[in-house]
């Protein structure tokens, strides 16, 4: 009884992750790059670039030049000093003797959890309607990625979900930092091509100002140190005013933690708001992880159980990563990460650890209380 019971588990676990890997990120891994129309320099609509720092003097001194000089016309930025007690306003105001489009913003006192108060302020103070996010320790990619974002806006398009990868360093912590940043993606851009939009990152997102006022700005999730970010996009994205920009020359790179321990805490921040995500988002990505997890739960199981159908389970196991190698290859054209391929069966496994480490985070919430 107890054997007919895991592999029951396990045949609907390799259901499942076939369904996400076969079908759902499929997708994605297919995905053809749109072809958008040249606009002229000067049709090209203003934007503001809002980024917060809480003792980030090093990070925008490195950094801040990416951002000011994009190939734009007419855009701003605007700097939202957190209570920094280093010298994030100087180096700002240092910048400022040399690039008119840069401002300051200081926050006098907190008001809500995290960085949401400075973001609300920085949105409040914005001078145009097109709003671009990302933070103080990223730096876009290329000259090019306000305009190439810019162009996703289409039409009925009011929110643009772009890719924050992680520099390349060296070690296992710094593969398996953007592994997971790499898988997250497929996860979010596939499912927004299926018409299920359900996060994004705030390193690298687009979105008109009218979202965040339909949305009462962060009102609903306030007492939340996260969730300015893909709690927004959960709540006010939807299928048709919802896209995905891959272009290579439109990712935001984001200097990755050095330390585990420092990389716990930041995602233990990030994930706290998994279960204020809408219900059937939830469902969804619980079905991935649960899945994910039996899969090898029930085949190691199995292997010592039953260790005569070794053949069928390295088969199944086989087949399974085979489809995940294939759609990770296709994804990792669109994403710049050919160079996890050869480690991902490894760091597919070792994702279980994630799961061990998060998901009690994920069902009781963070307590902590500082976004730095």
């Amino acid at each position: 009884m107890f054997i007919n019971i895991i592999v029951g588990a396990l045949a609907l676990a390799s259901l499942v992750q076939f369904f996400f890997w076969g079908i759902r990120f499929r997708r994605f891994a297919r995905y053809e790059l749109p072809v958008s129309p040249e606009v002229p320099q000067y049709e090209l609509p203003p934007v503001s670039i809002i980024i917060c720092a809480h003792n980030e003097a090093d990070n925008l001194r490195q950094n801040l030049p990416f951002f000011l000089e994009q190939d734009y016309p007419n855009f701003e930025i605007l700097v939202v000093n957190d209570n920094s007690s280093d010298k994030t306003e100087e180096v700002v105001l240092e910048f400022q003797k040399k690039y008119s489009i840069l401002r300051l913003l200081s926050m006098e006192k907190e008001t809500f959890p995290g960085k949401k108060a400075a973001l609300s302020y920085g949105i409040q103070q914005s001078s145009f309607e097109l709003l671009f996010l990302s933070d103080a320790d990223c730096q876009p990619i290329s000259r090019q990625w306000l305009k190439i974002t810019q162009r996703s806006f289409q039409k009925n398009t009011k929110i643009v979900l772009g890719y924050g990868p992680y520099q390349k360093r060296r070690g296992w912590l710094n593969r398996f930092i953007r592994f997971e940043a790499f898988y997250t993606a497929i996860q979010y851009f596939s499912f927004s091509l299926a018409g299920h939009p359900y996060m994004g990152v705030g390193r690298n997102l687009a979105y008109h100002r009218s979202i965040f006022w339909q949305a009462n700005g962060f009102s609903k999730h306030a007492h939340l140190i996260s969730g300015d970010d893909d709690l927004l996009v959960n709540q006010a994205a939807h299928a048709e005013n919802t896209t995905i920009n891959v272009f290579p020359e439109a990712r935001v790179y984001s200097r990755p933690h050095s330390s585990w321990r420092g990389y716990y805490i930041q995602k233990r921040r990030h994930l706290s708001v998994g279960s204020y995500y809408r219900w059937q988002d939830q469902i969804a990505l619980g079905a991935l992880a649960l899945s994910h997890f039996t899969f090898y739960a029930a085949t190691f199981l199995l292997l010592i159980l039953l260790p005569e159908v070794w053949y069928y389970l390295t088969l199944n196991y086989m087949v399974r990563m085979g489809v995940v190698l294939r759609v990770s290859l296709g994804a990792s054209k669109h994403l710049g990460e050919r160079n996890l391929l050869p480690y991902l069966p490894l760091l597919d496994f070792l994702y279980l650890g994630y799961y061990f480490l998060f998901v009690p985070t994920l069902l009781t919430g963070s307590r902590i209380q500082q976004w730095k």
